[in-house]
Parts: C-alpha cells; structure tokens; sequence
C-alpha cells in the first residue's frame, strides 16, 4: 500500500508491505527501508515486494521516500525550494527520517534497516539518535555512499556534467512538461531499451516522476549537498555497532570504489562486508530479485 503521509509539515510518500501506517504491529519489528538519490521509493518496489514475499511476510516492511521527491497530485502543498533549502538538503533529509520514524513507528518496535546508496549515510546518522539508535536492530547498507564521494569516479562526472550545465537539464525537462505524456513515456522507453536494463511501465512511471521540474531541482539540490558534506567516513561509529551492521559493495560501482571497500575492512576488524561483481550500485535496473533474495539471506541469518 501506499500513501502520502505529513511528515516536516510536507506530504511524504510511503510504501507499506505487511502493516499499514497507524495499524498495530503484531510483532515488535519491523523493515525500514531508506532509498539513495533520487529518493522516490516506487524504483525499490520489485526488490522489497520480493525481499517481503521471500521473509514470508513475517516482518512488515516500510519504504520511505525523500522529502519533496514524491510530489502529491496537489503540488501547492510542497514547500518551493527557494526558501526552504534546509529542508531537502543531507541534514534535511536526515531530520526528515527521524521526525518519521518518531511520530509513526510505535516506540517499542525494533527496526532493521536497509540504506542504499546515500541512503547508508542517513541510516548511519540515525544511530546517533539516542532514542532512534537503541531501537536498530541491524543495518543492511547496499553499494554504501558514506565518504567522499565527490572524489569518487561518478562524482567528478557529476560536477562536470549536471553541476556544471544543471541549467541546460532543467530546460530540456521544462520542454518536455508540454509535449503530450504518451510521448515522453515513448522517449523514456526508447532511452532505456537501448541500455542493458529491465524496462517496463513502474521503471517509465517512476522516471516520469524525476524529470518534473520542481522534483529534479530538489534531487540535485540534495546531490550538490551530499558533494560537500560526504567527506571523512565515520568508522568510530561503525566500530561501535559492527556486530549489527553489514556492508555490501560492488567491484564496478563507480560511486563506491574497491579502495573506499578496502580502507573499510582495513580499518575495522570483523566487520561484516562483502564486494562482488554481481550487481550494479543501481540495481533496482535490473537485479531487484538477486538483491531481495541476497538481503533475505542475511536477514533470516541474524534471526536464527
């Protein structure tokens, strides 16, 4: 199920497998799921319906969009960003997950979580939460984007490309906001059929969703911010709750390089990470089910 829900004073979407938001939870756990850049959790739909299914939907699973990534059919109800930058920047976006899980995950319920992406770095920030920390059972951190990734292969193309000619994209996606919505799903389509991806119509819906204007503002604005503030990782942290977490990189991931995995494991002993060339950073493309069936794996280890 999904919904929009209020959360910062803006209307969030959530997707829910399992329980609802507001229904009582028969165990006393739960999934959380926080999604990377873009952060419009319709893309991880196919990986958590699988990881779901595959846990025998014993544990209800939540996924929870990116502020102002998702946008209502009334868009009056998302603050612009030009006055509120803080609130869809990383601090943003971190403080937007907190406030979430405090005003609608009863406090008694213990939460695994599963970050991909930047979507680690928040997830780390959440076991500085006192009150949120205590209650994270385990942490599964997929292609983890946590340091420096403006020095990373994908964040110099980045700079050199959208950061530097963001203009010129935000154009081109005003232009297609007035060409008939047939057509633009036909443009995505042929885009993604000539690239080694899985097509079809929630991967067209969920792309329409990024090139809207007031959306793909936010995600570069988000973007541009996780370039100045992912910087030095924090592995005091990580050492002190390595026995719940686990880390899982990709040989050809051009946001997460060997070195960055290397240095990891190298710094703390026991760590539990593995690197593989499976998978891409954006597996949602076309390895949903390998990544759900990987994730179940690991969870119904730590539950035995």
């Amino acid at each position: 199920m999904e919904k929009f829900v209020d959360v910062c004073g803006v209307p969030t979407k959530v997707i829910t497998w399992g329980k609802s938001l507001g229904e009582t939870f028969d165990k006393k756990e739960m999934i959380l799921f926080i999604p990377g850049n873009p952060g419009i959790c319709g893309f991880y739909v196919t990986f958590l319906t699988t990881l779901f299914k595959l846990l025998q939907g014993n544990v209800p699973i939540w996924a929870i969009g990116h502020l102002g990534h998702d946008e209502p059919e009334n868009t009056e109800l998302i603050p612009r960003l030009r006055n509120n930058k803080h609130l869809y920047d990383l601090n943003g976006q971190v403080d937007h997950k907190v406030q979430f899980i405090r005003n609608n995950i009863p406090p008694d319920v213990k939460i695994t979580l599963i970050g991909h992406s930047v979507g680690t770095y928040i997830s780390l920030e959440l076991l500085k939460i006192d009150d949120i920390g205590k209650r994270i059972q385990h942490g599964y951190f997929l292609f983890p984007a946590f340091e420096y990734m403006a020095d990373t292969p994908n964040g110099k193309f980045y700079a050199a490309t959208i950061q530097k000619y963001f203009r010129f994209f935000y154009y081109l996606v005003v232009f297609l906001t007035f060409l008939p919505s047939f057509l633009v799903r036909f443009f995505i389509a042929i885009f993604y059929w000539t690239r080694p991806v899985y097509c079809d119509s929630e991967l067209i819906t969920n792309t329409l969703t990024v090139i809207r204007p007031s959306v793909l503002s936010k995600i570069v604005h988000l973007a541009n911010d996780e370039m100045e503030k992912v910087k030095e990782p924090d592995y005091a942290l990580i050492k002190e709750n390595k026995n719940r977490l686990m880390f899982y990189y990709s040989l050809t991931d051009n946001w997460t390089p060997v070195t960055y995995y290397e240095r990891l494991i190298g710094s703390i002993e026991g760590l539990e990470a593995q690197i593989s060339d499976k998978h891409d950073h954006a597996f949602v493309l076309k390895s949903s089910h390998d990544m759900a069936a990987l994730v179940a794996e690991w969870i119904q280890k730590n539950t035995v």
